[in-house]
């Protein structure tokens, strides 16, 4: 873990538990390759995980993010968000996952502004099955919700990981990305 990851989440996290009394369930694995594919209500969703998996992760960005703030582009891109403009994001998180790193994607590709998840793109079936990477499912409750709610505890931020799920058995066909992108959607709303 590179230090600037070992100081955020000695600052950080105490900061964020202390403030919205987020309840953590499950863990990440400290080592080895592994794609973590959340739900995704808010813009507190990102820096949730990356606080609570307790090790240093990379983030699959809309490119949108890098074109606003040019403040808010360099620390994001400072702690590991990769823009998916083009093919260069998805090579570099091949590059990640192959030299045994946690790379985060969000895949229902844009915060759900709905009560219900909305329908997993297969890049994360992708990866998983092309690449032999197992995929943690994680759900997020409450992050929309006002941080005043939160602050005083009307609402109940949780973070629930899931247990690690192989492609094991999978084709490398876009049937079956698919379908292991359509069955760690149905891991993800277990953990609800």
């Amino acid at each position: 873990m590179r230090i600037k990851w070992f100081l955020a989440w000695i600052f950080i996290y105490p900061l964020f538990k202390a403030l919205t009394g987020v309840q953590i369930e499950g863990r990440v694995p400290k080592k080895g390759p592994v794609i973590l594919a959340p739900n995704h209500v808010s813009f507190l969703d990102p820096p949730l995980v990356g606080v609570t998996a307790f090790r240093e992760i990379h983030f699959l960005a809309k490119p949108g993010l890098f074109t606003g703030s040019k403040f808010f582009a360099w620390l994001i891109d400072k702690y590991n968000a990769i823009s998916l403009e083009g093919t260069g994001g998805v090579r570099k998180a091949i590059r990640l996952l192959r030299r045994g790193n946690a790379v985060v994607i969000f895949p229902e590709g844009t915060r759900s502004r709905k009560k219900e998840m909305l329908p997993f793109h297969q890049g994360v079936g992708y990866l998983a099955i092309n690449f032999e990477v197992p995929v943690i499912p994680i759900y997020i409750t409450n992050s929309n919700k006002r941080v005043v709610s939160l602050v005083l505890r009307f609402n109940e931020l949780k973070i629930k990981f899931g247990k690690l799920i192989h492609p094991h058995g999978y084709k490398k066909t876009r049937k079956d990305f698919a379908r292991f992108s359509e069955r760690i959607r149905e891991e993800v709303l277990k953990l609800k």
